[in-house]
């Protein structure tokens, strides 16, 4: 087991296709914040690196078959059209999803990443179909009878439905702002503002 105790830990859904700043800056803001965040490959190539929506190349920190059953604090789903529909059509990584937030974990989504969050928790939760959301814009009428809104009047949205949790972002400009209000939900304010003037964000 890689996990640490005591440090928070997220666990971020990549595959072929998956928009790379979105990857990226996540990733890079929540380790800088303390959180012990893994890559999670759901390719059927458990060898080979992702390769990102503008051919940036990843090398996976684990498969989805190896998490099976772990828990995380957070779980995040980054977008790019091709990766989403990979997260998507993913039973495994549907179903970490689904106990993540059925047992109030955070869970986050960007871009077309709310695509894969409605495909997964739509049937499965009816508290999940109550949150407002934000996306990529042209995901909305996708997604606009899944959710309880579709709104673009934020870059990032938190909703808390009964006690299940849920940020929501619009794209690759707006993924230190995700990425910052995932570390302030999963730390404190402090040590987002802390992370954020680092960035001069």
């Amino acid at each position: 087991m890689y996990l640490l105790n005591g440090t928070k830990k997220a666990l971020v859904f990549v595959a072929n296709g998956s928009e790379d700043t979105e990857v990226v800056a996540t990733v890079d803001v929540l380790r800088r914040g303390g959180i012990d965040v893994k890559l999670c490959s759901v390719e059927k190539n458990v060898k080979n690196p992702i390769i990102c929506a503008n051919n940036i190349q990843l090398v996976p920190d684990l498969h989805i078959d190896d998490v099976q059953g772990q828990q995380f604090d957070a779980v995040i789903i980054p977008g790019g059209s091709k990766g989403t529909e990979q997260i998507a059509s993913c039973k495994k990584a549907g179903a970490l999803l689904v106990d993540h937030y059925k047992t109030n974990k955070l869970v986050a989504a960007i871009c077309a990443g709310p695509i894969a969050l409605s495909t997964h928790l739509y049937d499965a939760d009816e508290n999940a179909r109550k949150h407002d959301i934000t996306c990529y814009p042209e995901t909305a009428n996708t997604l606009k009878n899944k959710f309880k809104s579709v709104t673009f009047d934020r870059p990032v949205v938190y909703s808390e439905i009964n006690n299940h949790h849920l940020i929501t972002s619009q794209g690759p400009a707006t993924a230190i702002e995700f990425a910052l209000k995932i570390l302030c939900h999963l730390t404190d304010e402090i040590k987002a503002e802390e992370i954020r003037k680092k960035l001069l964000a």
